[in-house]
């Protein structure tokens, strides 16, 4: 059983989808914050306004990529968290820069932009994101800092059946694979519990509160808007395989960040080989981590929602 201890967590990344959830909790459990921007004067206002107002410390940092400045911004820090959307830039030029501000610092622990898939249960060459994100993982290793990755499994907006940020009900590959999904709301509160919970440290925490299949999410929806007549697109495992390999460099989803050739190499690891959790012997379950704690939003309570199931811009 882990103890309280207030601590002081460095946030690059604070007004983000993950960083916001996570700079609130952080606030609201009483430990200091520090949350990174790169212009002060424009961007206080909105959600960091609201975060200086409940304590937090507000550090502009001008240049990312100067390691003196991130030095300045995180001293006296426990932990740096690295909240900022995890593409290549980010993983390959970025946080190597971080990271070695962080040891510099003397802060005890980092932790990089993970969230998603299970990075250590994925082999090189299932997908180039994870081929970067493994070679900071080394980067990290070696440099003896203590660290902490977190798994979120997917996040409700992406992962359940929807049309706000698809064109039609999107299913892929093996329908039959467990697809663990959280609100954003619960992401954000377990990763600040568990990036300040000595248990942690030098572990992987795999979120595990919901589970269910694309088969099972189908059957929701159609409980659910039995009215409504929906369109479906399926790509099948052998396209997803294809594509992972020989899409392009372009960013076309409706609503996306990661390049073709990312999303493609996402895919394949989440509904093809299954690996978007994984319970390896250096992971702990953040069930069993927080046995008494209750999701603010099932999978079920989400489909149910015609606002979350349909583009109403």
């Amino acid at each position: 059983m882990s103890t309280f201890q207030k601590q002081t967590i460095a946030v690059i990344g604070a007004t983000g989808q993950v960083g916001s959830p996570t700079v609130r909790t952080l606030l609201k459990l009483g430990h200091n914050v520090i949350a990174i921007t790169r212009n002060l004067q424009s961007d206080l206002s909105g959600k960091l306004k609201e975060f200086k107002d409940n304590g937090a410390h507000i550090a502009e940092v001008t240049d990312m990529r100067d390691k003196t400045q991130i030095m300045a911004a995180i001293k006296g820090a426990d932990t740096l968290i690295c909240c900022a959307p995890g593409d290549q830039t980010v993983i390959t030029e970025l946080e190597p820069i971080w990271l070695e501000a962080a040891i510099a610092s003397g802060v005890k622990r980092f932790v990089p932009t993970e969230f998603g898939c299970h990075t250590r249960g994925v082999d090189y060459g299932d997908g180039i994101l994870f081929d970067y994100k493994k070679n900071l993982h080394e980067k990290i290793f070696k440099s003896g800092i203590g660290w902490t990755f977190i798994y979120t499994g997917g996040i409700f907006d992406y992962f359940l059946p929807n049309l706000r940020f698809f064109n039609k009900i999107t299913t892929f590959g093996n329908m039959e694979l467990p697809i663990y999904a959280h609100e954003i709301k619960d992401i954000g509160q377990i990763i600040a519990m568990a990036i300040t919970d000595d248990r942690t440290m030098n572990r992987c925490v795999q979120m595990d509160y919901n589970v269910l299949t694309q088969i099972e999410m189908l059957d929701l929806l159609k409980e659910h808007h039995p009215n409504h007549v929906f369109e479906y697109e399926h790509f099948s495992s052998e396209y997803i395989t294809e594509q992972r390999l020989i899409a392009n460099d372009e960013v076309t989803a409706k609503k996306g960040a990661e390049t073709d050739r990312e999303r493609w190499g996402i895919n394949y690891v989440i509904y093809v080989i299954g690996k978007l959790a994984n319970f390896t012997d250096e992971t702990i379950k953040a069930s069993e981590l927080f046995p008494d704690y209750h999701v603010s939003k099932t999978p079920e309570q989400a489909i149910a929602n015609p606002e979350f199931i349909f583009d109403t811009e």
